[in-house]
């Protein structure tokens, strides 16, 4: 019953059932008298449905409710928060919560499986274990035995062991529970009679899935034979990655001292969030379901502070507790108030909350300070101080004009910078000229207005026959670093000289040179001070000249994703993946299998195979099952598998 292998909830159902020799048992017949509760295979991440699950307990309080929970196939490496506050919840409704643990069917060895038992006890507070693929045939009695003892040791109440199917009374004893059914559709009651009758009906639980209603007949019959019953509408390959909509139906039909549904209590803790000028998102708590689950939420909306009040949403039609409010006015205070609707009616109004939407953004302010200077015969340097009112949206670039008579007429330089820099170097300039600037700023909603004017002559033309090409790096805020790789090649790419900036070439006038740019770890080429992006740049230079390289930070860390398919393309997972870096295993699981990867790094992948699933080829045709590759952005590798 492992939450993201398909494959593991199949071998369960595979199992044989054993051919056991005649044994001599004392009748203890159980009787229906004795409460049936419900153990559900909790793999959802806590939310509203461990919500529905608190709901149901605390509407039926009689009702024992087993939740067992998987964040990771087992606990995890490290405390989810979330899980921390969701097992507190159903702690609190009453709920016992049980941590999955897999054997293996006995192949795993103890001590692994007392390690997630440790580890299970040092990241949260659960109160058993649930132990998966356990064995049916006789011989691993003692093994099962061993563990339940050190369970209890560590003081844990209640053991679990899932054979999926029927299995030898000599494992009565070794676990608190052992769950004799897992498939589809609701078993024969003589699936759970025979020598089962012989012993207390809290030794045995069943779940079925792809169960599309609840049936009580099914309930009456079956609760004089078991302690646990499950039942959900989910299907194969992961059943219990939902709650059926029946689930609160199913518990109180298992109360047999329990009142009629009522309508709900009211939700709690309703809060809103103002996300922009036109959106609010909302936010509550359910509560007690009133034995009946809970259908939707009705929405109201006042505009004056909650003195009157206009229906939002009259039934949601869904369990989630968020909704989002779009479409409304910028500078706008509004009040919200929700209620929950079961099949019985509609709960009393929650708490008040309030938020006022965000302003309209406008154009930005004009840029102040623009400033020139002048560099050689053929470049200018422009520098500005960012609008002090960017429009309430943020900047994302700047446009540049330039006039060759002193402001009577302008040509656009450069559109938009797309960057957030205050300089720029104009190049390619005529010796002994007068340039004149202004410079706008850039975002979402547009171009605002310009800024001052300031003019610069260039410097008269070098008549020396030797000159330079100096090569700086400056990220995008125009802040100086050091280290990066150029060259320098000849027209026809002939590589003259390379270097790391800040760096100096000294070459003759009058041709033509290309000075190319490169990348290092996560710093990318963005463009050069002219504005071209082009990592390569060619330029003619009559005097000493200055280049800028303008760089971008890429991200520090690239998602490497394993999926499985089989050869339709049709998604598998469960299959057994191990990711090293040179030589080392730094991620192990089953696919699909996430890991956080350093761009640049080489790591090799290796895929096992598991019964009829046989590795075919990777997404590019190779057959090897390992696989290598050195991610600089997010990537995902698909294996193929034969089956």
């Amino acid at each position: 019953m492992t939450e993201q292998s398909s494959r593991k909830i199949i071998g369960l159902l595979a199992i044989l059932f054993v051919i056991t020799s005649p044994f001599t048992i004392l009748p203890h017949q159980a009787h229906a008298a004795t409460q049936t509760g419900v153990m559900i295979a909790l793999y959802t991440y806590p939310g509203s449905t461990w919500d529905v699950v608190a709901q149901a307990k605390i509407a039926h309080p009689s009702v024992p409710i087993v939740a067992i929970i998987n964040p990771n196939n087992g606990p995890g490496s490290s405390r989810d928060s979330n899980y921390v506050s969701g097992i507190q919840e159903l702690h609190n409704a009453g709920v016992v919560v049980l941590g999955y643990d897999a054997t293996g069917y006995a192949s795993n060895s103890a001590s692994s499986v007392k390690s997630v038992m440790d580890t299970w006890k040092s990241l949260y507070s659960i109160d058993g274990i649930f132990f998966d693929e356990m064995a049916n045939w006789s011989g691993p009695e003692s093994y099962y035995s061993d563990l339940t003892n050190y369970a209890k040791s560590l003081g844990y109440t209640m053991t679990v062991g899932n054979p999926g199917t029927d299995t030898l009374p000599s494992y009565i004893g070794t676990v608190d529970n052992l769950m004799i059914y897992e498939d589809a559709g609701l078993p024969l009651l003589s699936a759970l009679q025979g020598w089962h009758t012989s012993y207390d009906k809290s030794n045995f639980s069943m779940i079925a899935f792809g169960v599309n209603s609840v049936s009580a007949s099914f309930l009456s019959s079956a609760s004089n034979y078991v302690g646990y019953i499950y039942l959900t509408n989910d299907v194969l390959p992961n059943p219990y990655d939902t709650v059926p909509s029946y689930f609160g139906t199913l518990v109180a039909d298992l109360d047999t001292g329990s009142s009629s549904p009522t309508a709900p209590s009211q939700p709690t803790g309703l809060t809103a969030t103002s996300i922009s000028s036109s959106q609010i998102n909302l936010s509550w708590t359910a509560a007690n379901n009133g034995g009946s689950a809970i259908t939707g939420y009705k929405i109201e909306q006042s505009t004056n502070a909650g003195t009157t009040w206009s229906t939002l949403v009259a039934n949601t039609a869904s369990s989630s507790t968020t909704y989002s409010n779009t479409g409304l006015a910028s500078s706008t205070l509004y009040s919200y108030r929700v209620s929950a609707i079961n099949s019985v009616g509609t709960s009393p109004v929650s708490n008040t909350a309030s938020a006022t939407t965000g302003t309209i953004a406008t154009a930005p302010q004009a840029p102040t300070g623009l400033a020139a200077s002048v560099v050689s015969s053929s470049q200018i340097n422009l520098s500005w101080t960012a609008p002090a009112n960017n429009g309430g949206s943020a900047i994302t670039g700047y446009e540049i004009e330039r006039s060759s008579d002193a402001g009577t007429t302008w040509s656009t330089l450069v559109a938009n910078t797309a960057s957030f820099s205050t300089t720029y170097s104009n190049t390619g300039l005529a010796a002994s000229t007068s340039y004149t600037y202004r410079v706008s700023a850039i975002n979402s909603v547009g171009t605002g207005s310009a800024s001052n004017i300031v003019s610069a002559t260039t410097s008269a033309a070098s008549n020396t026959s030797q000159l330079s090409i100096t090569v700086n790096s400056v990220d995008l805020t125009g802040t100086a670093f050091s280290g990066m790789y150029v060259e320098l090649h000849t027209s026809n790419g002939t590589t003259l000289a390379t270097g790391y900036t800040p760096m100096t070439f000294t070459i003759p006038s009058g041709s033509a040179y290309t000075v190319v740019s490169s990348n290092y770890q996560n710093y990318v080429f963005n463009h050069w001070g002219d504005g071209t992006t082009n990592s390569s740049i060619t330029i003619s230079p009559t005097q000493n000249t200055t280049l800028t390289e303008y760089y971008s930070t890429a991200p520090t860390t690239v998602t490497l994703k394993v999926k499985s398919v089989d050869l339709s393309g049709n998604p598998i997972t469960g299959l057994w993946t191990v990711i090293k870096s040179n030589g080392v295993i730094v991620a192990k699981g089953y696919t699909t299998l996430t890991f956080t990867a350093t761009p640049g790094t080489t790591y090799t992948i290796t895929m096992s195979n598991y019964q009829n699933y046989v590795f075919d080829h990777w997404g590019n045709g190779n057959t090897n099952p390992t696989k290598t590759v050195t991610p600089t952005q997010n990537l995902t590798v698909v294996a193929y598998y034969n089956s």
